[in-house]
């Protein structure tokens, strides 16, 4: 009986430090929930954070995810000393000689035409090239045109390494 006492003392007291009274006949203050809105904001009129996507315009130029990764010629080795290697990034391909700097993305369809800035062997230009991927699976394949020229097949198609 002792302990039963002790216990709910402790309790009364807790309670009480807590603002909230044991008492049930003291009114109980009401509490007003925040609003949410639709979209599980918190009510406050702001909007909520876009999804952000490869496509979306986020400020930042990118190449999109699905190009992103390390190609080589399908009859390549995937090795760093194979001259049709790329390594692409969201920023940036790195060649066997030359690296390049993305400037500007585009979207056509399914196609990414990417803007480098191109520097390598000592020199420095502009190139555009058309990304496609044409395949699935295994059988998933990068074709990279002129970026300036409609669709069409790549002489040298490039399948992906493993990472």
């Amino acid at each position: 009986m002792r302990i039963r006492t002790t216990l709910c003392l402790t309790l009364a007291a807790t309670l009480s430090a807590c603002g909230v009274s044991p008492d049930p006949a003291e009114p109980q203050p009401i509490e007003t929930p925040i609003p949410v809105e639709p979209d599980g904001g918190i009510g406050d009129g702001a909007e909520p954070i876009p999804e952000v996507t490869d496509e979306t315009d986020t400020g930042a130029v990118m190449i999109p995810t699905r190009f992103q990764g390390v190609w080589d010629y399908e009859g390549g080795t995937c090795s760093p000393e194979s001259d049709m290697r790329m390594e692409i990034s969201g920023d940036e391909i790195l060649f066997y000689e030359s690296i390049g700097t993305l400037n500007a993305v585009s979207i056509d369809n399914e196609d990414a035409i990417v803007t480098l800035d191109m520097e390598g062997e000592g020199d420095t230009w502009q190139q555009s090239t058309r990304f496609s991927l044409v395949g699935e699976g295994d059988d998933l394949r990068l074709h990279t045109t002129e970026g300036d020229q409609p669709k069409q097949d790549d002489e040298y198609p490039a399948k992906k390494c493993p990472e």
